[in-house]
């Protein structure tokens, strides 16, 4: 089973609201709360880890960073597009080359979750953003760090442990 990427995972959420459910309502901080239901479901249900990069525990919930600071220019708009992602190579004289990644929907497509992913965007799609922020805050894994998160510590993040702990005995949404 292939780890994704975070921006991929995220872009063919973008792709799928707009093109597959005609949506017009995904604003950055619901991308957010839907690529973690999207972490959770997989996990719980299949063992699999849908994406390789860290979720953060912020004030608003569950983020993954490099999303955010891909998708935060739509503030509290809706999403319209994908992406491109940028693969940062060091040369040897000190400088760097970058290479632009286009989106391509078709890895995804190919993923055998591809049904937990499509599900959870349509279960999600039409909550408002702090509908998600207030499901998120019940849960355990956030619950639990909250005098920590609202403190303004840095560096907390979501572990697969407590993740599998608290959804073991409940739906995930």
């Amino acid at each position: 089973m292939k780890n994704y990427n975070a921006m991929d995972i995220a872009n063919y959420i973008v792709e799928y609201a707009n093109n597959a459910l005609g949506k017009t309502n995904l604003t950055p901080i619901k991308l957010q709360k839907i690529m973690y239901y999207v972490y959770v479901q997989c996990l719980v249900k299949h063992d699999i880890k849908i994406f390789k990069e860290p979720i953060e525990k912020w004030k608003f919930g569950p983020v993954i960073s490099d999303v955010y600071h891909s998708f935060k220019v739509y503030g509290t708009s809706h999403i319209d597009t994908v992406v491109n992602r940028y693969e940062f190579t060091d040369k040897i004289d000190g400088g760097f080359s970058f290479e632009v990644i286009s989106f391509d929907k078709s890895e995804i497509e190919k993923s055998p979750f591809i049904s937990e992913i499509q599900s959870t965007v349509r279960q999600l799609i039409d909550k408002g953003p702090f509908e998600l922020v207030e499901m998120t805050h019940r849960e355990d894994p956030w619950k639990t760090f909250e005098p920590n998160i609202l403190r303004g510590e840095k560096s907390l993040f979501y572990s697969d442990t407590e993740i599998k702990r608290y959804f073991a005995n409940r739906a995930v949404i």
